[in-house]
């Protein structure tokens, strides 16, 4: 039954080598328009809150940007199993850029993690400067 479920999940992550050493995810999300994750973007009285959904990532492993209006979201979790078979390595990456319309606090930018679930508050304001800002995660 476990290398059943193993066959299909190869099968369905990389159609092409059934094997995902072999598959560059980062490039094939650009590539095919996939993504690892489930992203909303709302709008507040306060400003933006983005929410991604990212079970299984550690808060370690994510990377968040603001630069120019745009939100970047990018992060790798690698997980390796040893079996009767040998080690086989699996890779999970995430990259999302969204463009934020309007003037936004980037001093005031927040960004909690809890239960696999990223919320960034983006607030608004009226004098933006067009300095990039690193944005960490609480």
């Amino acid at each position: 039954m476990d290398r059943m479920f193993d066959q299909m999940r190869r099968s369905m992550v990389s159609p092409w080598s059934g094997r995902v050493a072999d598959w560059d995810l980062p490039e094939m999300s650009r590539l095919t328009g996939r993504t690892d994750s489930n992203l909303s973007i709302e709008r507040d009285d306060e400003g933006y809150v983005v929410l991604a959904d990212l079970p299984g990532f550690e808060k370690e492993e994510l990377d968040l940007e603001f630069d120019d209006g745009v939100l970047s979201v990018s992060g790798r979790h690698e997980v390796s199993e040893e079996s009767d078979s040998g080690t086989s390595m699996r890779a999970r990456s995430v990259f999302e850029q969204v463009h934020i319309p309007g003037d936004v606090d980037v001093d005031a930018i927040s960004a909690t993690y809890r239960n696999g679930v990223l919320e960034i508050r983006l607030p608004s304001m009226s004098d933006r400067g067009d300095d990039s800002h690193r944005i960490d995660i609480d």
